[in-house]
């Protein structure tokens, strides 16, 4: 049965991010029409400002959906933020294109919210898909327990910076609610990228409230080979660098300070090895300098003995080696060297 709403403004904002693609827009936003939840208005914000997605849109004939466009790209985090300053809705959920909702999604998520007003956030587990939407069972269930989604109980949350900060285990773009006004959106910049949802999961961890749980899979994860995450360039990781750089400068988690410095650590690593592959070794050079600075380890010694080397050698090294040698190393666990190692 659908719930009828009779508030004159949405409750919910769906911010819809796109750019770009068009094949799998009909399917969101048939996803989002079909929800039992129905005090809703869908904000298809376009970085592309492409007429084709505009027609996508104007094809439904529905008076809630806004389609707004940028003249220039901003960016997925500025745009998603600039969608959201256009938000009527009390609560916002956002949903990227190549991604679909469970008719109940909304109805589940806002509810608890609504009960509790302290919460600020609703979260659920979701589904993995192949690109023509068949949900990977296995691929989920893997998903679900790396996340450690598979630990956590239905209901309220009260202790959760460690799960947001560490395991990242909420899936903010895709499967949750939270009130529009609950952190200040002037945060939200340009440099989180793609990384905006684990971004702005700190951000609602650091308010302290609490957070409410449903352990159904109330959305689908699309993986598919144009998705953001498979797109391959040597500065993909700097995002990861400004945020664990700016968590440890806000001191947002004083709990978390030396696991936060580790994984500052890491995430500097991982530039540079970007980096060395492309062949940039200047900015692999600083970077793996600038991870040996933050604490010395094994790995980011290995990138600059590979940068050392005399340049034909090093690039026939790398393209032999440096990816096996690095994952080998992090199967070690050789992110530290032993004399910095501690009990954990």
């Amino acid at each position: 049965m659908r719930t009828r709403q009779t508030d004159i403004l949405p409750l919910v904002s769906v911010i819809l991010t796109v750019y770009d693609r068009t094949q799998f827009l009909r399917s969101a936003l048939q996803g989002v029409l079909e929800q039992t939840f129905r005090s809703f208005e869908i904000i298809v914000t376009d970085d592309s400002n492409k007429s084709e997605i505009k027609s996508i849109c104007d094809s439904f004939q529905q008076r809630d959906i806004h389609y707004r466009s940028n003249c220039s790209p901003l960016g997925v985090a500025l745009n998603l933020r600039a969608a959201i300053s256009q938000a009527s809705g009390k609560y916002i959920a956002i949903l990227n294109d190549d991604d679909v909702w469970e008719p109940e999604f909304l109805e589940l998520l806002v509810t608890p919210l609504i009960n509790s007003p302290e919460r600020v956030l609703a979260f659920s587990d979701h589904w993995i898909t192949f690109e023509d939407g068949q949900i990977d069972v296995d691929r989920t269930d893997e998903n679900t327990a790396l996340y450690r989604r598979n630990t956590l109980q239905e209901g309220e949350i009260h202790d959760w910076e460690a799960l947001a900060v560490l395991d990242r285990a909420i899936p903010l773009a895709m499967a949750a609610v939270f009130p529009k006004n609950a952190i200040n959106w002037d945060l939200m910049v340009r440099d989180v990228a793609g990384a905006y949802d684990f971004w702005l999961s700190c951000l609602f961890a650091s308010t302290r409230r609490p957070v409410y749980y449903i352990p159904r899979r109330l959305s689908r994860y699309r993986v598919h080979s144009l998705m953001e995450t498979a797109r391959k360039s040597a500065d993909k990781d700097e995002n990861m660098v400004f945020i664990y750089g700016r968590l440890i400068e806000m001191n947002l988690f004083p709990r978390l300070k030396q696991p936060l410095k580790r994984r500052y650590r890491d995430a500097l690593f991982g530039c540079g090895k970007n980096y060395l592959l492309f062949n940039r070794l200047s900015e692999a050079r600083q970077y793996f300098l600038r991870s040996l600075k933050t604490s010395p380890n094994v790995k980011a010694l290995a990138g600059l003995l590979l940068i050392c080397l005399p340049n034909r050698f090093c690039m026939s090294c790398i393209s032999a080696h440096a990816p096996s040698l690095f994952r080998f190393l992090e199967a070690k666990g050789g992110h530290t060297l032993p004399c910095q190692r501690r009990a954990k």
